[in-house]
């Protein structure tokens, strides 16, 4: 995957921990159900530097998606 440095290791963990929920709860794994996921966590989420991290995330995702 290809990107323009915005890539983190704060932003990879948060992709790996959605992932791994997903799994542990036996959900299907597509794109789109990881970005609402990830949506969720930044709605509900209070530090505004984790949010931004998870719009990185989610902007990243969908760049991927389409």
């Amino acid at each position: 995957m290809k990107h323009d440095g915005q890539i983190t290791h704060e932003i990879l963990a948060l992709l790996g921990s959605t992932v791994s929920a997903f799994i542990r709860e036996g959900l299907a794994l597509e794109a789109h159900e990881i970005s609402q996921a990830l949506q969720k966590l930044k709605d509900n989420e209070a530090d505004s530097v984790l949010k931004e991290k998870y719009e990185t995330l989610i902007r990243l995702l969908s760049k991927t998606m389409h």
